[in-house]
């Protein structure tokens, strides 16, 4: 093909205009030609398929020769061609918009070739083995189809051409990664109860590295290095770490993990020797760059580091984290062989200087050495916790506290001061062991505080603070069934609470001057925690009050009671409910009465009791008409329950003080055994006993209930007011 940049540049620097028209007119027909001849060659092989493989290096050559004389005439036009025909602007502007065009035409044409000849040459390069290029010519087929600067969408022939880039980048993709399995796989990590791991590296090392580079390039590597670090870190780090194993490598190229016993945790040395095998065996086969200065292993570091860090510290460093100062002093060489580990993967470039990730635990292994110490203590105090509530011994009131007998206040006037022996004294009540026990803890704890740094013992006061903290929030979790259900249980677990809260108000007084100098101007104290104690104990004992109550009201609710006045006799039920409710209380007795102080256990059954004398009181006095014979059967009945209830209380006489309706019972007793006459006296004029305990309206329902409408009755009704 002549040159058209020739014929049209005649002179340098004198350029006619007519000859330039023609010129550009020229070319646009050869690149129309051109066009048409590209159309078809795709057509032929991305749209029908059929074979034109001789042409189309006639056409890629054609193509980028009247490229590069387009360029040349469209440079020479911005710069001697304006300056000379500035005259002719508008046509100067006519042809060169011609001329953009037909260049447009002219590089979609060239990269449609461009495209062609790729695809040809990732074919090749897949053939011949060669990835990187194959990746990088994928690549550059990436950017000419999806540039949005480009005209190429528009084309009919851009899906076909689309279609087969994404052919050839999933096949590239498949055909690498089942290489790369090839060269790097593993067996027994599919079989959950494989005892052996292997990792098997095959062929050479620049085989794998071109594969490797080839899924960089694609942005595909990321996904494989992560599938490789997750299988690594479950299927040999982890056995490593937790596991007793033995490590050895086959032939150099086959590393191998196998379990000896699940059940025993290996030594830190052990651990520490195996994994540094295993960066050994990795840093000999994957030693390459895949980009920049990015190693393998620094590649697969973010996959990594964190689940290796995180696994290292909590299943292996806290095993071996002393407890004791004694202990410290022997792990100076552990701290040693920690540091030569994370030095080791420095060198082989896992990690940087920056990175030292068991760094805490050499360089801070005082707070180490304590937070262990409190964490220990706390899964004790937890395991006493849970403990049976019903171990149980007899608590008995310390030796009085002395007090002198007299005193003088500043005028010298004499003043008898005389306390009780039971002042300040927890009465003589059950407790659980496992409360003695909690307190003992708590001393043992604050005991080591005192002979602590300053640091040291803080950290240990506050732990025992979270000792008396977890008691109010684990025991009542832990031991719900019993307290919800169990009266016996729930009197001893009100008596811990309100033992450890008598202790709690001057424990801190106790060892305040034994602490360090330091702490004294703090405010250590247990006195906050004393209201939150007692106030779990009664609150769960209350509600155990609540369920007892609850039984005997639905007793009540079952007896012949509901129906009272509606037949002329007593339900034989009623008499079994009334003993079963009394069984109930006799039965509280029982199990209270040796485990909860004198005082609580007269005031807990004493409102029990209350509660279901007051409901025998209500159900009586709205009934509009109680016959004789029922009357007589309610007067022997509420005898049965005057006559054994001051039985449950250690007390007889004193039944009064503890119920508080126990009175008004009595009088409603005296009521319905009693004639009008009798009734009248014991009311005298709003004076008597009956007055007392009923208001007006209650006896003139009682009353009206009992005897029939007589003049009496009408008269002594009328005397009521």
């Amino acid at each position: 093909m002549t040159s058209f940049l020739t014929d049209v540049l005649i002179t340098a620097g004198k350029l006619e205009k007519v000859n330039l028209h023609e010129k550009i007119s020229e070319i646009q027909k050869e690149i129309t030609k051109l066009k048409y001849d590209v159309k078809d060659f795709m057509d032929d092989n991305y749209v029908e398929f059929t074979s034109k493989l001789t042409k189309d290096q006639h056409l890629v050559s054609k193509g980028e020769k009247l490229l590069e004389e387009m360029n040349a005439l469209q440079k020479k036009i911005d710069t001697q061609v304006k300056v000379e025909l500035s005259g002719s602007t508008k046509e100067l502007k006519t042809l060169s918009q011609a001329l953009k065009e037909s260049n447009i035409m002219l590089q979609l044409s060239n990269q449609l070739l461009t495209l062609h000849e790729c695809i040809k040459s990732v074919k090749n390069y897949q053939e011949e083995k060669r990835y990187v290029d194959a990746a990088e010519t994928l690549c550059h087929m990436q950017t000419i189809l999806y540039n949005p600067q480009t005209d190429l969408r528009d084309l009919d022939i851009y899906t076909a051409i689309e279609e087969e880039y994404l052919n050839l980048y999933t096949s590239f993709l498949s055909d690498t990664s089942m290489l790369l399995d090839e060269r790097i796989s593993w067996t027994g990590v599919d079989d959950k109860d494989a005892k052996t791991v292997t990792l098997n590296v095959k062929n050479e090392v620049d085989d794998m590295q071109d594969l490797i580079h080839g899924l960089h390039h694609i942005d595909n590597l990321s996904s494989h290095l992560h599938k490789f670090s997750v299988t690594l870190m479950n299927h040999m780090i982890s056995p490593i770490i937790n596991d007793d194993c033995s490590v050895y490598v086959i032939d150099e190229k086959v590393f191998t993990v196998e379990i000896l016993n699940k059940k025993k945790l290996p030594g830190y040395k052990s651990v520490l020797y195996n994994l540094e095998l295993l960066f050994k065996f990795l840093y000999q086969h994957f030693q390459f760059t895949i980009h920049d200065d990015r190693t393998f292993l620094k590649e697969i570091q973010p996959h990594l580091l964190e689940r290796l860090s995180t696994s290292l510290k909590d299943d292996c460093i806290s095993r071996i984290t002393p407890t004791s100062s004694a202990d410290l002093k022997n792990f100076t060489p552990i701290v040693q062989a920690i540091n030569d580990f994370q030095y080791f993967l420095v060198k082989i470039g896992f990690i940087t200087n920056d990175q030292l990730f068991l760094s805490e635990y050499t360089k801070n292994i005082d707070k180490l050495l304590i937070r262990k110490i409190c964490q220990d203590l706390l899964a004790k105090a937890r395991t006493i916790m849970k403990k049976d509530l019903h171990d149980c011994i007899t608590y008995e009131p310390q030796k009085p506290l002395e007090f002198p007998e007299d005193t003088y206040d500043y005028n010298e006037i004499k003043a008898y001061k005389k306390l009780s022996d039971d002042t300040f004294q927890l009465p003589k009540c059950q407790i659980s062991t496992s409360a003695r026990e909690t307190l003992n803890l708590a001393r043992y704890i604050l005991d080591e505080a005192c002979n602590s740094s300053d640091t040291c013992a803080m950290q240990l006061f506050y732990t025992c603070r979270n000792v008396f903290e977890m008691y109010a929030g684990l025991v009542p979790e832990h031991h719900r069934k019993f307290l919800e259900t169990i009266p016996q249980q729930v009197a001893m677990f009100h008596n811990n609470c309100m033992y450890l809260a008598h202790h709690l108000l001057t424990l801190g007084h106790e060892y305040r001057d034994k602490l360090p100098e330091s702490l004294h101007n703090l405010n250590l104290t247990f006195a906050d925690q004393v209201l939150i104690l007692r106030d779990v104990g009664s609150s769960c004992f209350l509600e155990h009050m609540k369920y007892q109550r609850n039984i005997i009201f639905d007793i009540l609710k079952e007896s012949g009671l509901s129906a009272l006045g509606q037949t002329s006799e007593l339900h034989p039920s009623t008499e079994r409910a009334m003993r079963q409710c009394i069984r109930q209380l006799e039965l509280l007795k029982t199990v209270w009465v040796d485990v909860l102080p004198v005082n609580i256990y007269c005031r807990a059954v004493g409102c029990i009791m209350n509660s279901m004398v007051e409901d025998l009181i209500i159900r009586v006095i709205s009934v509009e008409d109680i016959p004789a014979d029922v009357a007589t059967e309610l007067v022997t009945l509420f005898n049965m329950i005057v006559k054994r209830a001051p039985q449950i209380f250690p007390v007889h006489q004193k039944i009064h003080q503890h119920v508080r309706k126990w009175e008004k019972f009595l009088e409603l007793i005296q009521v319905l055994g009693a004639s009008l006459k009798e009734i009248e006296v014991r009311w005298d004029n709003g004076k008597g006993p009956l007055a007392r305990e009923f208001t007006a309206p209650q006896v003139k329902q009682l009353i009206r209930a009992l005897f029939q409408n007589t003049e009496r009755r009408s008269n002594l009704l009328a005397s009521i007011k």
